[in-house]
């Protein structure tokens, strides 16, 4: 077991979560934790000229649905390094159904930004912000060939903390 595998879902969970990014907003890269490296290793370039419009990654210490760690949008407006914790809010959850099922991510803000002071649950964060990403999921697996990404819709704050509750018991 390495240490990434050993970090607390946060102590104020699920308020707030640590938050491991793989992947830096304005990334191709789609990076991935290796459990049995006990690294993240790059999976692949995303297709055509798409880029995160958000950090991504994982809460540690949590199992979703599709028995992988809790996935994380994390809205940032500075690229955080791939492997770097962070503290952060969940504001809200993005519902989508693809080839693999439906899918439940994780949407939080940094909780040491104070430009994300405000935003304490999903509609607080801006209409172009949630636009941007549901387009990016939309138009990445579609490129990558899954013609039946369907982005259902937002939660709200309470029930991304219910996510994160049932992905601690998990």
């Amino acid at each position: 077991m390495t240490n990434l595998e050993r970090l607390p879902v946060g102590d104020d969970a699920p308020a707030v979560v640590n938050v491991v990014v793989e992947v830096s907003v304005g990334s191709r890269n789609k990076y991935e934790y290796d459990p049995e490296l006990g690294v993240l290793v790059r999976d692949r370039v995303l297709p055509g000229a798409v880029r995160y419009p958000t950090d991504y990654g994982f809460v540690p210490s949590t199992t979703a649905a599709d028995g992988d760690a809790l996935d994380v949008v994390l809205a940032a407006y500075d690229a955080a390094v791939p492997g770097t914790v962070v503290r952060a809010r969940p504001v809200g959850v993005l519902h989508l159904v693809d080839a693999s099922g439906e899918d439940r991510n994780l949407v939080a803000v940094p909780d040491d930004d104070d430009r994300f002071a405000d935003i304490t649950d999903i509609d607080d964060l801006p209409e172009a912000n949630r636009r941007e990403i549901r387009q990016f999921f939309e138009t990445y697996k579609q490129l990558e060939g899954d013609d039946r990404v369907e982005v259902r819709g937002w939660l709200d704050a309470e029930a991304a903390r219910r996510l994160v509750h049932d992905a601690m018991r998990a």
